[in-house]
């Protein structure tokens, strides 16, 4: 297929000739140009490097030549040419010039369009080349190949694969809209004699570049079954997941074009698309196992900007939400604690009971409900927990489930502290000065940017005391953030603020105006994970330490706000964002 080059000046090429006319052909998959050309070059190739030159851009590609008698102009020596040009891109603006390279290193022709030069409609392209094509001369395979193509019909809204001379059939069970006009392709494809060269997706004047070996093969024992008894298929990896980009058109039909290796072409329609958000990115995540070696292709090619396109449609959404006081609002707060609310919505009176041990009029509570059918739930619970302890709280309701990253987000977006803590539902003080101290920590030093807390497991050990990246051959060395010592009982130190690689979001405390600048946590992630430790790679690339605080000491009760019985899909999410932390940071 063509490369696509940047639209530049015309080379040192002199003209030599003209384009007559010239169209593309959905059904070839690329450029047809007739003309003519007074410079003859010396054994003519029927494959060479040209160069398209339209306004908007360039096409660069091996192309198909093929020459024909013109007696209208032979005195002048000159003679008929035929260029195919494959093409997906579709390329719009007017055509300046085609240079077809020579023999000779450098040396090469330059036919230019008459005025006005006429682009016809694939329609009236095909009989109009056809007709030349049969009167043509050049290489047999050449010729062969070019009149397979002006003959391919396009697709006109049948499945054809049947009438293919081998024997390949496919269905598409499901498609997912990625963006405007992306697809990932859920199904299966049968091919037991290895005929099936290239397989697109077209839609409009749109196709998809060859997805034939940009897919991960997929078990489907239930194919093999119902085939087994037609042409030997016994293939369980018939299965499919694709991703396709450039390949949908709204309001117009999606089908796979399947090439055969001697050029005939099959169509097949493809589903409407149904799914979108996390039932898309759900379903994208199942029915399959993924191995450490075929990781970073399958994430490249598939999975990783599928992934991204969904996480980055379902976010732009406005975000609505309410917003309920419990207690006055502290206009000017020294910290503001930013906690979400996600499964396990009672954790918010275990952690204002043990708030409650000591004086807190000095911080505001900003609690983001994350998970919209717990909403009265959670609200006849605050009722309770205000009445009880009395410390003030707001609780942000968001109208749908965003994730960790938009989730803290918005709570930033309400907070009024000069500090901000980032602290999970599930995490409770041990130490009640926890939070003076780390804040204390801000203050006495201005090259500390974000300061982490000593976090232990309900058995006293370590769950937490900063992070470091380990590279981890069950994920095919992709970097982890992991945990030093975690499991193990805490010692005394004789420093106690120690300087790490990064700290957990479960409890993190920065400057509020560091926060705003950095915009946050990073939404490319999903759902939740590795946004934490993004955050400080970009607070040290500002030249900014991380650090732990040994004596500022909580429980956290580990992943126990997370309610879900399915955990297949949820690692393959955190593989996405382990996928997304990598090319960011370890790209080396």
């Amino acid at each position: 297929m063509a490369t696509v080059i940047p639209a530049s000046q015309l080379g040192a090429f002199e003209p030599n000739g003209h384009i007559d006319f010239y169209g593309y052909s959905s059904a070839a998959g690329g450029w047809f140009f007739c003309g003519w050309c007074s410079d003859v070059w010396p054994g003519r190739r029927p494959t060479t490097k040209v160069i398209a030159h339209f306004k908007q851009c360039g096409l660069l590609a091996d192309a198909l030549l093929a020459w024909y008698d013109r007696p209208d102009i032979a005195r002048g020596g000159a003679v008929g040419v035929v260029v195919f040009l494959p093409d997906v891109s579709r390329p719009q603006g007017e055509l300046l010039a085609l240079d077809i390279q020579g023999d000779a290193q450098g040396s090469g022709v330059r036919v230019t369009p008459i005025r006005p030069t006429e682009q016809l409609r694939e329609k009236d392209l095909t009989p109009r080349a056809l007709a030349i094509i049969g009167g043509a001369y050049g290489a047999p395979a050449t010729m062969e190949t070019l009149t397979v193509l002006l003959s391919r019909r396009g697709y006109a809204g049948r499945d054809t694969l049947q009438d293919l001379p081998a024997f390949v059939r496919a269905e598409i069970d499901e498609a997912i809209l990625v963006g405007p006009d992306g697809l990932v392709l859920i199904g299966w494809l049968v091919d037991p004699t290895h005929s099936v060269a290239a397989w697109r997706v077209r839609s409009g004047q749109l196709c998809s570049e060859d997805l034939s070996t940009r897919i991960l093969p997929v078990l489907r024992h239930d194919v093999v079954e119902a085939l087994a008894d037609q042409h030997e298929v016994s293939d369980p990896f018939c299965g499919l997941l694709a991703y396709a980009s450039n390949c949908a058109v709204p309001d117009q039909p999606v089908y796979l074009e399947i090439e055969l290796v001697d050029g005939s072409i099959g169509y097949k329609a493809v589903p409407n698309p149904a799914k979108r958000g996390m039932p898309a990115i759900r379903r994208l995540l199942e029915g399959y196992t993924l191995t450490p070696d075929i990781l970073d292709r399958v994430f490249d090619d598939i999975i990783g900007p599928a992934i991204g396109g969904l996480n980055k449609a379902r976010l732009e959404a406005p975000r609505l939400h309410g917003e309920i006081a419990f207690g006055p609002v502290n206009p000017a707060p020294r910290c503001s604690l930013i906690i979400p609310l996600y499964g396990r919505v009672d954790f918010l009176q275990f952690q204002m009971a043990l708030f409650s041990q000591r004086d807190m009029s000095d911080y505001e509570f900003i609690y983001v409900l994350d998970d919209p059918p717990r909403k009265a739930e959670l609200l006849a619970l605050a009722e309770t927990v205000w009445a009880r302890f009395g410390i003030p709280f707001r609780i942000v309701m968001l109208k749908a489930n965003l994730g960790y990253a938009p989730a803290n987000n918005v709570g930033l977006a309400q907070a009024r502290g000069t500090y901000t803590c980032y602290l999970n539902s599930d995490v409770m003080p041990d130490e009640p000065d926890w939070l003076d101290i780390m804040i204390a920590d801000l203050e006495d030093d201005p090259t500390i940017g974000v300061v982490g807390a000593l976090l232990l497991f309900e058995d006293g050990t370590i769950q937490h005391q900063g992070m470091s990246f380990e590279r981890l051959t069950a994920y095919a060395g992709w970097p982890f953030p992991c945990h030093p010592g975690k499991g193990r009982r805490p010692r005394a130190r004789p420093q106690p603020i120690e300087r790490v690689e990064a700290v957990t979001g479960a409890c993190m405390v920065l400057r509020t105006e560091l926060a705003h600048e950095l915009g946050g946590f990073d939404e490319i992630y999903a759902i939740g994970d590795f946004e934490d430790s993004d955050l400080c790679m970009k607070i040290r690339r500002k030249g900014l330490d991380c650090v732990v605080d040994h004596r500022a000491r909580l429980w956290h009760l580990e992943r126990q706000s997370q309610v879900d019985s399915n955990t297949t899909w949820r690692m393959y999410l955190t593989l996405y964002n382990a996928w997304v932390h990598k090319k960011r940071w370890f790209a080396g």
